[in-house]
């Protein structure tokens, strides 16, 4: 079954120099976004992105899933060269949601921020930051630690340079993400219920 997103976000209202995320993208990863994060709408939850970018997706979970006075979100990104003026983008374009009360945005790795957090603490967890496998794989397990039982996390890029192999992504990448993903989901597979496998993989934890 197709599942069509009925919620967008306002392009004309924020800054973005790349579309890696709408329903207007080659990948379209807001359609699972909208289908398995719809549980969390009006509910005071908290949600944690590794890799923010310009913030097209942390835009959209807050405008359409953080939607009670409880919820947060908290953004990690490093900030790096390559994305150019992306972090201050990322500031400005929270700003004009005027929820940016609810967000806590912190420049640096996941790695030196996670253990930061105890266990079982995040509904959803995003991980979109560096796309080395070795750095993947490292998010994905201090991740899983501080995920509650039935949360969620998704792992973006799951196909990365073998669907559009010639995109700046994977020229760049040296160690794709999916022998990471796969070590993961294997070592993974009594704890967590796969519910999404294409370009980004879906799991449930269903198992301290």
């Amino acid at each position: 079954m197709f599942y069509k997103t009925k919620n967008k976000i306002d392009k004309n209202k924020y800054k973005f120099t790349e579309d890696w995320f709408s329903h207007e993208s080659e990948s379209k990863v807001v359609i699972q976004f909208e289908k398995f994060l719809s549980q969390y709408k009006n509910k005071p939850c908290r949600f944690l992105e590794i890799g923010s970018f310009e913030g097209m997706s942390a835009i959209w979970m807050l405008e359409n899933i953080l939607t009670h006075k409880d919820s947060r979100l908290w953004c990690f990104d490093k900030g790096e060269t390559w994305t150019k003026n992306s972090f201050e983008t990322l500031i400005t374009n929270i700003y004009k949601t005027n929820k940016q009360n609810q967000v806590e945005i912190t420049k640096g790795s996941a790695e030196e921020n996670l253990v930061n957090f105890p266990r079982s603490y995040f509904d959803f967890i995003y991980i979109d930051g560096d796309h080395e496998a070795e750095t993947v794989l490292e998010d994905a397990i201090l991740s899983f630690r501080i995920l509650k039982l039935g949360g969620i996390i998704a792992l973006d890029d799951y196909l990365l340079g073998i669907r559009w192999p010639k995109s700046p992504g994977a020229i760049a990448c040296k160690n794709p993400p999916k022998k990471a993903i796969d070590y993961f989901l294997e070592i993974y597979a009594e704890k967590i219920k796969i519910l999404y496998k294409d370009y980004q993989v879906w799991i449930k934890k269903i198992k301290e």
